[in-house]
Order: structure tokens, then C-alpha cells, then sequence
């Protein structure tokens, strides 16, 4: 799936408010500040956000077409969008693209050529997709694209699912867990991908917060270079800046493998930093469940899924677009035995979403 990411916004000023936690929980200690944001996002989301009804019939028979890939998150969040197509009673389809930028425009095109009703996308820029989005635009064919940092236009009609406001919210809530669970003052060594600036948009906000909470704080990117190894690498970094206390990746896939490598090159039992950062996958999951991260912000899946399929209901009924963040938490060691997962083992979020779903629906 490819992705994307920009600069930092809603980043506070003196009172050092982050983004959805309440005025009470404020305090001039960024210590105290971080602690509150840590419990208020380590409980389990209840509700689907404030979405408003959909009054008006929802139409049947819509044809949708979802592109996806082979990765893992990439066919999960396509199983539960077109599961929630068919709850509506539409023609759901899928496209298999290769994980490149050519073969994701070649099942654009495809897709396009079907002559649907809508094409659901994922990570897919208009920098890099804005002319085929036209050519879509002008057969009436909506597009809708989670965890994009475009905003909508010729075509491309809702870009909220995952978007620029969700990740400043998740490099805020890293960024608190490592203040309020750190041993001094941060010192922390990020890795990611430039390519992809949603990424990168968790990596800034993430750096400006932890800032914010303590200005003597330290760090700095790396760009991983999976040619050599992401274990090794991490491990060498971490070696070479023995004063590091933790240590972030903007994309929990990427650091498979990388407490053992820490252990194996950099550090020594016991003296590891605290390891987490963004989007809990499978593997990510497990390591907290063996202890050996710390924390990871929860993206589920199955609610994008069906949050996209909520989109296209309110394009065809003429309801506006809705702007509820997605239900989220601050995954850690101490969380994740209660954390509501798939039988897959994919973070769920809120065990009864679909019939959430359904009553924003009027089914």
C-alpha cells in the first residue's frame, strides 16, 4: 500500500494542548501533561466517532471497485471494505496491483476502464495519480482514498479516512508515552521513509510534540535502508549514540526483528530504550505481547474499511462528508492482553463497529 505525510499542525502553544484531550487534563509540568495523554488514550474506543446519520435511502446496486496489493494490511483493509459495500447491497470488486507506483496506475486505469460507480484507494497521491483521478472525475466516477495527504479535487472526493489530522494525533500520543515513560530527558533515534510523506508527517509531529512537552529534548531521522538490514541498522545507530533512550519507527512493519538486533549489536539485557511509534500491525502486536516494544498507536482496519464504504454512501445521498476521527488508543505491554483484536490478530478497535455502522445507516 503506498503512503504519504506533510508538516505539523495543531501542535499547541504554551498550554501544550494536544489534539482531543480536555482542558482539565492540561498542566504546566510536559511530565504531568504527557502522563494524562497517556491515560486518556490508553483505554479501548467505545464508539465509532461522532458520525451523523445518514437520513436519506442509501441506494442499492452501486458497483465499487477497491485497489489493493499483496501486503498484509493492504488485503485486510480491502476484505472489510468490501464487506461493508455488500452490507449496502452493492457490487463490490478488487483489483490486485503490484507494489509499484506503474502498477498501481495500471489498476487505476483498469479500474477506470470498468466504468464503476466509485474506485476506493489507499495512499494514492494526486501528485502521482492526479491525472488518472480526472479521467475519473469526468465519467462521474467517485474516488475516495484513505491515508492520503491530497486534499479532494477532479475527482478525488473525500481524503478525511487516516488523514493529516489523524497522524499529527498519533505522533502526539508517541511522543507523550516517551516523555512520561522515559528515564531523563529524550534522546531519540527516529527511522523511517522520506518517500512516503504520511509517514513522514507522523515523524514531524511527533518530533515538534515531544519538544513542545520537553524542550531540552533530542532527535533525530534516520532513513532506513532495508538493503542492509532494519535490525542491524538500528542496532548500529543505537550503538553509536549510547545516550539514546528510545527509538520510533513510522510504520510498526518496518521494525520486524528489531529488539533482537538492538540486543545483538547496541545494547545490552536491560539497558534497551523504549521502542514504538506508528501503526500496530500483527507483528508489532505480538511484540508487546512478549514485551519487547513498548508502544504502537492502534489503526484498525476493518473500521477504515467500512468508514470508506460510509463515504460513498454520503456522495450517493448527497450527505456531507463526515470529519470524525478514527477510534484510536496508545497500544502498550500493560493494554494489549484486553486490546480488542480479530481472530486474525489485526487490532479490531471497537468490538461492535459494524453495528455501529449499520444505525449510521438507518439499517
Amino acid at each position: 500500500m503506498r503512503k504519504s505525510i506533510a508538516a505539523v499542525a495543531l501542535i499547541a502553544t504554551a498550554s501544550m494542548t494536544v489534539v482531543g484531550l480536555a482542558p482539565a487534563a492540561q498542566a504546566a509540568d510536559g511530565v504531568s501533561v504527557a502522563k494524562a495523554i497517556v491515560a486518556k488514550y490508553s483505554k479501548t474506543p467505545t464508539s465509532i466517532g461522532n458520525l451523523i446519520p445518514i437520513t436519506k435511502p442509501i441506494p442499492k446496486g452501486k458497483y465499487i471497485i477497491t485497489i489493493t496489493n499483496s501486503t498484509d494490511a493492504a488485503l485486510t483493509l480491502n476484505k472489510y471494505t468490501v464487506q461493508g459495500g455488500k452490507v449496502l447491497g452493492w457490487k463490490m470488486e478488487a483489483l490486485q496491483a503490484e507494489n509499484t507506483l506503474e502498477g498501481q496506475r495500471k489498476a487505476l486505469q483498469q479500474a477506470i476502464a470498468k466504468k464503476p460507480d466509485g474506485i476506493a484507494v489507499s495512499g494514492m497521491e494526486s501528485d502521482s495519480y492526479g491525472d488518472l483521478y480526472k479521467q475519473a472525475g469526468a465519467k462521474g466516477i467517485a474516488i475516495v482514498c484513505s491515508a492520503c495527504m491530497s486534499r479532494p479535487g477532479s475527482g478525488l472526493l473525500d481524503t478525511h479516512i487516516a488523514g493529516p489530522k489523524m497522524l499529527d494525533l498519533w505522533g502526539q500520543m508517541i511522543a507523550a508515552f516517551t516523555v512520561a515513560n522515559v528515564k531523563g530527558t529524550p534522546n531519540v533515534q527516529m527511522f523511517g521513509i522520506s518517500v512516503y510523506p504520511i509517514l513522514r508527517r507522523f515523524d514531524t509531529a511527533y518530533a515538534a510534540y515531544i519538544k513542545k512537552l520537553n524542550p531540552a529534548s533530542k532527535t533525530a531521522f534516520n532513513e532506513l535502508d532495508f538493503a542492509t538490514g532494519v535490525p542491524a541498522q538500528v542496532g548500529n545507530v543505537y550503538k553509536a549514540n549510547p545516550g539514546t533512550n528510545a527509538v520510533t519507527s513510522d510504520l510498526g512493519d518496518f521494525f520486524i526483528g528489531v529488539p533482537q538486533g538492538l540486543f545483538t549489536v547496541g545494547a545490552k539485557p536491560g539497558s534497551a530504550p523504549i521502542i514504538g511509534g506508528l501503526t500496530a500491525g500483527k507483528d508489532a502486536i505480538q511484540t508487546l505481547k512478549n514485551k519487547t516494544t513498548n508502544a504502537w498507536t492502534a489503526y484498525s482496519l476493518p473500521i477504515v474499511g467500512y468508514s470508506v464504504i460510509d463515504s460513498f454512501a454520503r456522495y450517493f445521498t448527497k450527505t456531507p462528508f463526515s470529519k470524525a476521527d478514527l477510534p484510536t488508543q496508545i497500544l502498550t505491554q500493560k493494554n494489549i492482553g484486553i486490546a480488542p483484536l480479530t481472530a486474525q490478530g489485526d487490532y479490531l478497535g471497537v468490538k461492535d463497529f459494524e453495528a455501529q455502522f449499520k444505525k449510521v445507516w438507518g439499517m
